[in-house]
């Protein structure tokens, strides 16, 4: 009799040594952490067996607890908000634009370091703007897009630009000049962009489109050094 009972006493260890090892390894994320554990050894007199079972019990802080799991809600920003369907939208009416207009219809969009200042103002390379020039102002191009050019900058930014969302200065050049910024042509200057042009909101996103940038190089990326006004630097004319 003391030798059974030392087996069912074996028997019931190493079943909770089971589940407290299930319990271990459970992802945090699932709803096993927020709760109580308890275990209660069942015994079965026709086949004198005993069981363990989990029972989980509520816990007095899940009223306020929300899942991680849940759905986030969409991103602000209507229809340029920072999602993955508008900005392929905009890359597909980017594609199309250039096409026709080719890189005349093409501005393309620095945002200026905050953490820098004078003559040694980083400015961090965000993407391309393209527009129906008969139409739309590249003031307007800009403006329309806004909220999808500063949110992008900031995540491939984040270290750099990533506190300053809302209040981030942005800069534009003529297209596809940066083999001159970087080589520091005198001619190629900044032009600072103004962030809410009348009737911009009004600009049909089928007349504008934007070709963001996407960091390959290790995450370095692409920056130019200016002047606070957008021009080269004295110290780096050659």
């Amino acid at each position: 009799d003391t030798i059974m009972k030392q087996i069912l006493l074996l028997s019931c260890c190493t079943t909770l040594a089971a589940a407290s090892a299930v319990a271990l390894f459970t992802p945090t994320s699932t709803f096993i952490t927020h709760h109580h554990r308890s275990s209660i050894i069942h015994h079965n007199p026709s086949s004198n067996k005993h069981s363990v079972a989990l029972h989980l019990m509520p816990n007095e802080d899940d009223k306020d607890y929300i899942s991680p799991m849940r759905q986030r809600p969409p991103p602000k920003g209507g229809d340029v908000a920072y999602s993955n369907d508008n900005i392929l939208r905009q890359q597909r009416h980017y594609n199309d634009i250039r096409k026709v207009g080719g890189k005349e219809c093409v501005q393309d969009i620095y945002a200026r370091d905050p953490n820098t200042s004078g003559d040694n103002t980083r400015f961090w390379f965000v993407g391309k703007v393209a527009r129906c020039t008969g139409t739309v102002s590249a003031e307007a191009a800009i403006a329309r897009q806004m909220n999808l050019l500063e949110e992008h900058a900031t995540r491939i930014r984040p270290v750099e630009l990533g506190r300053s969302f809302g209040i981030l200065e942005f800069w534009f050049a003529p297209g596809d000049t940066e083999p001159l910024t970087s080589q520091n042509d005198m001619g190629t200057r900044l032009q600072k962009v103004t962030k809410v042009v009348d009737g911009s909101d009004k600009v049909p996103l089928l007349e504008v489109g934007l070709d963001l940038s996407i960091v390959t190089n290790q995450g370095a990326g692409f920056c130019i050094v200016r002047t606070a006004d957008g021009v080269v630097p004295p110290h780096m004319i050659v």
